[in-house]
């Protein structure tokens, strides 16, 4: 079944119109997706390695999950559907803090696929048992737990996926915590 994601100007508002997830890459069309960093007890994020199979940024690493808002979905409804799909994690609304909306843009594939989208980045504080996590093998290959220093040298070897002002943001709250 196609996914059809609702259409954003490039402020980030609404146009009323809804389009194919395939054909809104194709043409550089704005929309909207949203992902969550996990943070534990001991300050360390939890980050996935995307599969080789993806489309764009395959075998890098990334925030824990993420995914599209599907047309008539709030970022929230369509992260938590996103935690449980790509970790088999189930989550409460109220558990997650927005950190930020970031505007990203990016070409890919030869400039096939143009990703012009609103990131909707929240936070989830927990201790998650990596043993307890059921990957969703077409999304994600592996997961681990990361302190700062340790994405700051993923970010060094360019094995994590180009999120500058999400990465700068995170660090800013590990170092408050």
């Amino acid at each position: 079944m196609e996914e059809f994601i609702d259409i954003v100007d490039e402020n980030g508002k609404e146009l009323n119109i809804s389009e194919s997830r395939k054909l809104a890459h194709k043409k550089g069309l704005w929309h909207k997706a949203s992902g969550v960093i996990i943070i534990n007890k001991k300050n360390e994020v939890l980050l996935q390695q995307r599969s080789i199979l993806k489309e764009k940024n395959g075998g890098l690493w990334d925030i824990s999950a993420s995914g599209h808002i599907p047309s008539g979905e709030t970022p929230e409804k369509s992260l938590i559907r996103e935690i449980k799909e790509e970790l088999g994690v189930s989550i409460k609304q109220k558990e997650l803090k927005l950190l930020g909306i970031y505007k990203r843009q990016e070409l890919h594939n030869n400039g096939n696929f143009i990703e012009n989208e609103f990131d909707y980045i929240y936070t989830l504080s927990c201790d998650i048992d990596l043993l307890n996590i059921k990957l969703q093998k077409t999304e994600v290959s592996d997961i681990k737990y990361f302190s700062k220093n340790e994405i700051i040298s993923l970010i060094n070897q360019n094995l994590l996926v180009k999120r500058v002002c999400v990465w700068d943001d995170l660090f800013l709250l590990l170092d408050k915590n």
